[in-house]
Parts: structure tokens; C-alpha cells; sequence
């Protein structure tokens, strides 16, 4: 229904907003602010410490999460992004002059970062999070600049977006920038908030763009105001990151740190998309910007030592504590309690919490790889579950650990897992 919603509103842009379309086609962006350096009388010394520093601003953007190939050339370009019409790839933002970025200024960057604009005066999809982007400070842009001029060219083309009609139409991105691209270039005012908070809301908001999927979104595709609440995003759910909604799901301030720099806490491991988002982004944040991304998503909340809810486990549910005990006990412990630096635990692991059981489905059905993580932290495999289960018992085994550690119901059905399983969208 969304993206029939989504549909005829796009098909209205076209035809009712046509001509403001092409009107801001060829109109730029709001006013570019200087350059913050100049960059032709940059020391040697001057310039390697910019390179440092824009590396550190990609890694806090989290550009390799999108702009990395599949076959691992980093920048290149190519990584296929899942929408509900169609698909998008990431672009080569090396400095290759026929393929890439050779050839743009540093206020094109800008301009493309900030107001999603190419130097041809194209739109950019908003796939790329200008929307985000749109505060970054002239001196991040500048430092990014540099740091990707300084990589080696990958002479990849890009692939050009697969998108349904009429979102093929990139001029009508125009007129969605109208609607919903902010103007302003300050976030807003929180005078009251204290200097690691503003970091904070920076890093989140801004340059790790963390909103693009956590925040639910209208059927225009565009960031509703329930900040960071939650949406699905590519087949997962990226949940509610909310003040509210992580300390409703018990994680505390050290796990929270702890998850963002090595990709593991009580509550659970990276999966999904996350994962890139640690291998690229979060384990390289110092430690004061880690401390600056949780003073700002817990925002003074603290759990009130109440564990969340757990009711009794009901008799219905046999089966499916026969089919943990079977599979799952011999890595998580009966009780899941887990094993430390091997398996999570179950009895705090925050998936079984969520009231979407996508996640958890998922997750049982095709496994997580073996795969490193932050610091000396490893994810050993967990198989995938879907020859083995039909879907009848894989619901009662969702059931089962919603149950006993979500303090959800166990109202799974097997005839939904076909269809949760098929969930690429909002």
C-alpha cells in the first residue's frame, strides 16, 4: 500500500510539479561557503594531516559502507541498495577522471554532499543522505576532499541506477528536494545541552547519518519526525535507537559503547546491514566520540533496574523450547546465558525484544558468518536453520524466545513466515 501511495504521489510530481522541476534543474543549491583551507599552498606536512583527518571523517560518514565494491576495491563503487522501486548502486568516488571524482573542485563535493547536486547540475537520488549530510561543516567537506583526491584512481564504471517507472525520472527528484530537503544550515538550537551531546548529535545525525534508516518513513520515502524509532530498510529492521526505546530493551550506557566499538554487548552482535556500518564506521570513532554518540542517543535515560517483562513460559510453547534445546542450547546455554567471546546471550539479547519479529526470523533462518569484529572481538558461525526447520517449527521457535527472554507474545503464525521472510520493504 506504501509503495502504491508512493507511486501515485511520484506520478503527481511529474505531472502537477513539472515545471518546478525543471525550474530547480537548473537553479544551485543554496550559497557554498568558502573553502576553509587553500589547498594550493597546503606543506607537505599540512596536507598528510588533512589526509589523516578526512580519512577520519569518511570512516565517521561511514562512505565505504555504500561507495565500497563487491569485490572489496574500497571506493570503487558498485554496491547494489535494495528500494521498494528498484535498485540503486554505490558510485565510484575515487579521484578517476573518467569514472570517478577526478575532476570535481572541492566546492562540487560540497555541493553534492550538502544539496545532493552533481557539477552537471543533476540530482543525486536521495539514497545518497544529503538530507543528513546537509549540516556538515565546510571543514569536514574540506578534509574528506582531500583525503579521497590523495586515493589511488580505480578506473570502474559506475552502474547506473534500475529503478521503475516514473522514479526513473531523475529531474523529479527536484521537485522532492522542494518538499523535503532542509534549507536551513543549522541543526536545531538545544542550548541547554552540553558540549559531548552536540558531538554527539553531530556524529548521529549527521555524518553517520544514522536516521537514513532508523527513522520511519512518510510515502514519499522521505524521514518522518519520529526520529530514529525505527523502519525496515532492505529486507531488516533497523530498530527504535530512541532514548526511550533502548533503555525499554535494557541496554545500558557501557554496552552501548562497548556494541558500537566492537560490535558486541549483551544485548547482541552486529547483522544485516549494521555490519558494514561497524567494519567501516564505528570501530574506528575515538573513544570521547563513542562516549558523544551514546551521551546523545540515551539523551539522560536510565534504566530503572527493572528488567523488561518476561511472562511465564506457556504450555503451548513445548515445542519450540524441544527445538532450542536441540539446536540452540549447545552455543547459548539452556538458560541463554551464552559463552563469553563465542556465542550471545539470549536472556538480555535485545532481537527478541523487538515487537517486529523480522529480525529474529531472519536470523534463524539464514545464520550469521563467521566474521571479525571490533578489537580482538570474532563472531563464530551460527548455521542457518531454514532446511532444517519448516515453517511451522520456526515459528514456534521465534515464539519460544520471544516468550521466555523478548517479553513478547508468542503470536507467530507459520503462515507468516513466508511473508516475513519476503519483507523488502516498509
Amino acid at each position: 500500500m506504501r509503495t502504491f501511495a508512493a507511486l501515485i504521489l511520484a506520478v503527481a510530481a511529474v505531472l502537477a510539479g513539472g515545471a518546478l522541476a525543471v525550474y530547480f534543474v537548473f537553479t544551485g543549491p543554496g550559497t557554498i561557503p568558502p573553502a576553509t583551507i587553500d589547498f594550493t599552498k597546503l606543506t607537505h606536512e599540512e596536507r598528510a594531516r588533512m589526509v589523516e583527518r578526512g580519512r577520519y571523517v569518511a570512516r565517521a560518514a561511514d562512505c565505504g559502507a555504500c561507495h565500497m565494491s563487491q569485490d572489496g576495491v574500497a571506493l570503487a563503487g558498485g554496491l547494489p541498495m535494495e528500494t521498494p522501486f528498484g535498485t540503486l548502486y554505490g558510485t565510484n568516488i575515487t579521484p578517476s577522471r573518467d569514472h570517478g571524482i577526478g575532476n570535481w573542485t572541492a566546492d562540487d563535493l560540497y555541493r553534492a554532499l550538502v544539496w545532493g547536486i552533481n557539477p552537471d547540475g543533476s540530482h543525486l537520488y536521495p539514497a545518497m543522505p544529503y538530507t543528513s549530510y546537509h549540516y556538515m561543516t565546510r571543514a569536514d567537506v574540506d578534509a574528506l576532499f582531500i583525503y579521497l583526491m590523495a586515493q589511488r584512481p580505480i578506473d570502474k564504471p559506475d552502474h547506473g541506477p534500475d529503478l521503475t517507472f516514473p522514479f526513473n525520472i531523475r529531474p523529479a527528484v527536484a521537485f522532492w528536494n522542494l518538499v523535503y530537503r532542509p534549507d536551513g544550515r543549522e541543526l536545531p538550537e538545544a542550548a541547554d545541552k552540553p558540549e559531548l551531546w552536540h558531538r554527539g548529535r553531530y556524529l548521529v545525525d549527521v555524518a553517520g547519518h544514522c536516521g537514513e534508516c532508523h527513522t520511519p518513513r512518510n510515502i514519499a520515502f522521505a524521514k518522518t519526525n519520529e526520529h530514529l524509532k525505527g523502519e525496515v530498510m532492505e529486507g531488516a529492521l533497523a530498530p527504535d535507537i530512541s532514548a526511550t526505546g533502548l533503555v525499554r530493551r535494557g541496554w545500558e550506557k557501557q554496552d552501548l559503547g562497548a556494541f558500537l566499538k566492537d560490535g558486541l554487548s549483551p544485548q547482541g552482535t552486529m547483522t544485516f546491514r549494521m555490519y558494514p556500518v561497524l567494519s567501516h564506521s564505528t570501530k574506528y570513532l575515538k573513544d570521547d566520540d563513542i562516549d558523544a554518540v551514546v551521551t546523545y542517543l540515551m539523551d539522560g535515560a536510565e534504566r530503572t533496574g527493572v528488567s523488561p517483562v518476561k511472562p511465564a513460559l506457556a504450555d503451548g510453547q513445548e515445542n519450540g523450547r524441544h527445538l532450542y534445546v536441540g539446536l540452540c542450547a549447545g552455543c547459548h546455554g539452556i538458560d541463554g546465558e551464552g559463552q563469553p567471546h563465542a556465542s550471545v546471550p539470549l536472556d538480555t539479547n535485545t532481537t527478541a525484544m523487538l515487537d517486529n519479529p523480522l529480525n529474529l526470523i531472519r536470523i534463524i533462518s539464514e545464520g550469521v558468518p563467521a566474521r571479525p569484529l571490533g578489537g580482538h572481538e570474532r563472531m563464530q558461525e551460527m548455521p542457518a536453520f531454514a532446511d532444517r526447520l519448516t515453517d511451522r517449527e520456526l515459528a514456534d521457535l521465534a515464539n519460544y524466545l520471544r516468550e521466555r527472554w523478548g517479553g513478547q507474545p508468542p503470536d507467530i503464525d507459520a503462515s507468516e513466515i513466508a511473508e516475513l521472510l519476503a519483507a523488502t520493504s516498509p
